[in-house]
C-alpha cells in the first residue's frame, strides 16, 4: 500500500518562537507513505523516516492554529507533517487527519499514539 500527499508542510523539529522563524515549516514537499516507511521530498531535500517509534497528532511549537502528525522515529529523531494545500488551510479541513490514517499503521503495536479517535 502507497499513499501520496503532494502538498505537506514539514518540520525536523518542533518550532519555537525563539527560533524566530517566519513560517510554519522548514520545508514543502511531497510525502509518500509505503508499506514500513515514510519518504519526504522537499524543496531543500529528502528525508526518509523508519524505524518508527511513536506516531502522535496535535499542535506543536509556535502554531497554534493547524495540528500536526510527530513522528518519533530512530535514534531520538522526529518529524513533523502537516497538509500545506490551500495555503495551510488544508490541515483545518481534515487532510492532516487523513494524513494520520494513512500513517498509523507504522507504529509499533506497543506504541499508543497521542490522539483522539476519530
Amino acid at each position: 500500500m502507497t499513499r501520496s500527499f503532494p502538498t505537506v508542510w514539514f518540520l525536523h523539529s518542533e518550532n519555537r518562537w525563539r527560533d524566530l522563524n517566519v513560517l510554519a515549516m522548514h520545508d514543502r514537499g511531497a510525502l509518500t507513505v509505503h508499506d514500513g516507511s515514510l519518504e519526504f521530498i522537499g524543496k531543500k531535500g529528502t528525508v526518509i523516516v523508519d524505524r518508527i517509534e511513536r506516531i502522535s497528532f496535535g499542535k506543536q511549537g509556535r502554531d497554534f492554529v493547524n495540528n500536526w502528525v510527530k513522528i518519533d522515529y530512530a535514534n531520538g529523531q522526529k518529524a513533523f507533517f502537516a497538509d500545506g494545500s490551500f495555503f495551510g488551510w488544508g490541515g483545518f479541513f481534515g487532510g492532516t487527519r487523513a494524513m494520520l490514517r494513512a500513517v498509523e499503521h507504522l507504529a509499533p503495536a506497543a506504541a499508543s499514539a497521542d490522539h483522539p479517535n476519530q
